[in-house]
């Protein structure tokens, strides 16, 4: 995995949707004791649900040795993790919240370790699970708009240009999409431009649920603030849904 050059770039944007990400809080309609986010990063999630959901406990779990020591003193009185089998809970009554970790797995992970998670995920026996990440539907449309092309090679054309080196012509509407989701993050663009955002449809992701858990909410759709910042930016409108969130519960 590239390090990042600006931590605090990153965890600030990482910031900036943080309503969005609490998504599924108002739809849990049966008691839980627990909310477990996996991928807490700085625990700056876990701090904002706390404050407004204080009924619940709260643990964190990332890989990050880094972001677990930011977590620790943001949020002192949370349990965070680096080993997820030192978690000491029954995830019978807890929610467990994947929220823009899927990508990043699916991006670095071995496909062992990609498996690892997809058990973590649907085989621990969570009440709820809810995930939200960057997902498009595989029914996109193949071609790009031409002129949308054109905008973005006048506009960056260095990084444009390396982005269709790794990922191919943004002529396919595809990786003008992913481009597009990436263009402003050139503080750790090295690391950036070579993450997948999207290696997994929404379809994939549906294929992947349990036979006992059902759908309670499912939502495709763009950030608001995306979709302006690329028409201020690109005077491109962004019609195609780029995020997909979905709240699971266990039947049985």
């Amino acid at each position: 995995m590239e390090t990042l050059n600006n931590i605090d770039v990153y965890v600030n944007r990482m910031q900036k949707s943080l309503m969005d990400k609490m998504f599924f809080i108002d739809k849990i309609f049966e008691p839980i004791e627990y909310v477990v986010d996996f991928g807490c990063a700085n625990g700056i999630l876990i701090r904002a649900m706390k404050y407004l959901f204080p009924e619940y406990g709260y643990i964190g779990y990332d890989i990050s040795d880094e972001m677990i020591a930011k977590a620790k003193t943001l949020v002192p009185e949370v349990e965070f993790y680096t080993k997820w089998n030192d978690i000491p809970i029954s995830y019978e009554n807890a929610l467990l919240n994947v929220s823009s970790t899927l990508h990043e797995v699916y991006s670095y992970g071995t496909e062992s370790e990609i498996n690892e998670f997809r058990n973590r995920v649907f085989d621990s026996g969570f009440k709820y699970i809810a995930i939200r990440d960057m997902m498009v539907s595989e029914k996109i449309s193949e071609k790009s708009d031409i002129e949308d092309v054109k905008k973005l090679r006048t506009l960056f054309p260095d990084t444009l240009c390396e982005f269709e080196s790794i990922w191919g012509s943004t002529e396919y509407r595809f990786n003008l999409i992913h481009y597009l989701l990436k263009y402003r993050y050139t503080e750790n663009w090295d690391r950036e431009v070579k993450e997948n955002y999207l290696p997994v449809t929404v379809e994939q992701l549906l294929g992947m649920i349990p036979a006992d858990y059902e759908i309670v909410y499912s939502e495709h759709y763009v950030l608001p603030y995306i979709k302006q910042q690329i028409k201020k930016d690109c005077e491109i409108e962004l019609k195609d849904a780029t995020h997909f969130k979905i709240l699971l519960k266990r039947s049985r």
